[in-house]
């Protein structure tokens, strides 16, 4: 199962070195994260967290249960 989802992410998986957002947050171990999103925004790319708190308020910055309502909408 490992190797078939390393695979998986290995083929369809989108490289992206994101430039630095200067961003500070309480637990910097997110950053990257923040960082990717920042990046692939205009591709609408979303944030997807169970800790919302730890990432500025902003609208692509969503809760499981807020982008499975997004999707739905769609």
């Amino acid at each position: 199962m490992i190797d078939y989802l390393l695979s998986a992410i290995e083929k369809y998986g989108i490289l992206v070195s994101p430039l630095p957002s200067g961003i500070v947050l309480p637990d910097m171990k997110d950053l990257p994260f923040y960082e990717v999103v920042l990046e692939k925004r205009d591709d609408g790319a979303y944030l997807v967290t169970g800790n919302i708190k730890h990432f500025p308020k902003e609208p692509f910055v969503v809760t499981p249960r807020e982008l499975l309502d997004i999707l739905d909408k769609k």
